[in-house]
């Protein structure tokens, strides 16, 4: 979805700029499926914190519930068709070409954690700066979205930003 995460580089652009080497950049990506939302993310954010020229740690934790999935994206390893959406200098950049298959750098492996984990039912994460929640709540009922949006308000941090997709359809909300 190139639009939307186009339009989500301004809001991690002013994300890098309030940040001190002292405090990490802090993303969790629930539902993460096979990690492309993830490592699209982790190389989003690299690519800004180099642009701004100051080092600032950045640590993504992307989780979900399917842990073949998670093993998955821990390989970080794509069929060559991704060429189709990443850029050429991207690809170059941020992957290492195996065959028939690319490989996400070690660099960008580095920053992404994966984890099983249930966003409904287990402990939540805090003081984070960007929760991806991409075609994941189209999944849940009302009650669902309720427990999990309370849950993504508690993670963040008051300047925190939330990135939905374009498909999901949020229940009527305070």
């Amino acid at each position: 979805d190139p639009d939307s995460f186009e339009a989500l580089k301004s809001s991690l652009k002013s994300m890098v700029e309030r940040k001190t080497p002292e405090d990490p950049i802090r993303v969790w990506v629930p539902g993460c499926a096979t990690g492309e939302e993830a490592y699209s993310l982790a190389m989003l954010l690299v690519e800004e914190i180099e642009r701004d020229g100051r080092p600032i740690d950045l640590r993504l934790l992307a989780t979900d519930i399917d842990r073949d999935a998670i093993e998955f994206a821990s390989a970080a390893s794509y069929p060559d068709s991704i060429s189709a959406d990443v850029s050429p200098e991207r690809l170059a950049r941020f992957f290492v070409s195996k065959g028939d298959s690319y490989q996400v750098a070690r660099s960008v492996r580095q920053s992404v954690i994966f984890a099983a984990h249930n966003m409904v039912k287990d402990a939540p994460f805090s003081r984070l700066d960007l929760v991806s929640c991409r075609n994941l709540f189209i999944y849940f009922d009302a009650t669902l979205q309720q427990r999990a949006l309370s849950l993504v308000h508690f993670a963040l941090k008051p300047a925190g930003f939330v990135f939905l997709g374009g498909s999901e359809a949020i229940t009527d909300m305070p």
